[in-house]
């Protein structure tokens, strides 16, 4: 072997230990590391063009706006199961739940959903009031002078209702703190139920703020009450819940959750882009015109709620029960 070889060969040795031992000072990777997600997509379970759908859509937008990392997309999931199937997903912050509190009602009714422990909670984005409304034909309408003539059994007030959880929840809520007992009367869809309290086979119902201003512009309702303060409200001449002495505040609100077991670090990350959404001046004027405002609470804060939400529930049923209300509509 000639000295060249020779020296070409020692070349190529100590470059294989060089490698060897360069590849063995590398880091370990962690297998469980949280992957970057291409997309991080927000499962909602309400269909196109609801305001829960579009109220998620406007925030993945703003989001996407601001920020360089992974793209949000919202996708509608409307079968029964979605929400129990998205409960075992990889907790990764790829594959987000976008629900409202109804979880926690359905869970405390019906025993039929899971309980929110079941998720990690990421973050509370809005809350979205309703309107108390009565029939168009009820002369003098004013909050006060219904209830004081619902709180004698002779005088009771007809409430159209879904079998919606959340529903009968703000309903057994509203009998509660206002000492009545309404008598309740089921229908299959919110659209069967307003129609019967356009045509006055109802006296109340609780909407939409969308619905209640529509209705009562073309004076088919009389709006009542709101059932939690909204800056900027196009109903600014009907007086809260609150402001007239009625101790309880309510709306819809709107929860991002997480996988069980999603790493702490990933949810602060996640939870924190929605955070910064809210600067946004075009997402705020799209909340506003659906009658939303912000409400944003961080993953403890979001635990704490939920945590408070079920207790409370969990003591306004046993007391329903035990005042002979029945927690079920009917």
């Amino acid at each position: 072997m000639t000295k060249q070889s020779i020296h070409l060969a020692f070349m190529k040795i100590s470059f294989l230990i060089s490698a060897i031992l360069f590849l063995a000072l590398l880091p370990i990777s962690d297998p469980k590391a949280a992957p970057k997600c291409r997309s991080v997509k927000i499962i909602v379970p309400y269909a196109v063009g609801t305001a829960t759908d579009l109220i998620f859509r406007a925030f993945g937008q703003a989001i996407n706006r601001q920020s360089t990392g992974s793209l949000i997309k919202v996708v509608n999931k409307t079968h029964s199961t979605v929400i129990e199937e998205n409960m075992t997903g990889a907790p990764d912050g790829c594959q987000l739940l976008g629900i409202t509190q109804s979880l926690v009602a359905k869970f405390l009714l019906e025993k039929s959903a899971p309980e929110w422990s079941s998720f990690t909670p990421v973050a509370m984005l809005t809350r979205s009031p309703l309107a108390i409304v009565s029939r168009a034909n009820i002369k003098d309408a004013n909050l006060t002078n219904l209830m004081e003539a619902a709180s004698e059994k002779s005088n009771r007030l007809s409430v159209g209702e879904t079998s919606s959880p959340l529903e009968r929840v703000f309903r057994m809520q509203l009998e509660d703190v206002l000492g009545v007992s309404f008598k309740v009367t089921n229908f299959k869809n919110a659209r069967q139920s307003l129609v019967a309290l356009l045509t006055h086979k109802v006296d109340l119902g609780l909407v939409s703020l969308p619905a209640a201003k529509r209705r009562a512009d073309l004076r088919q309702v009389k709006v009542l009450a709101v059932t939690d303060t909204l800056e900027n409200m196009r109903l600014s001449d009907i007086a809260t819940l609150q402001e007239q002495g009625v101790n309880t505040a309510f709306g819809v609100d709107r929860i991002l959750l997480a996988p069980q077991e999603t790493p702490a670090e990933t949810v602060a990350k996640v939870s924190k882009r929605f955070e910064k959404a809210i600067e946004d001046p075009e997402l705020e004027e799209r909340l506003s015109k659906l009658y939303t405002k912000s409400r944003f609470k961080n993953p403890d804060e979001l635990t704490q709620y939920f945590e408070n939400l079920s207790a409370d529930w969990a003591v306004l049923k046993k007391k329903m029960i035990k005042m002979g209300r029945s927690e079920k509509s009917g």
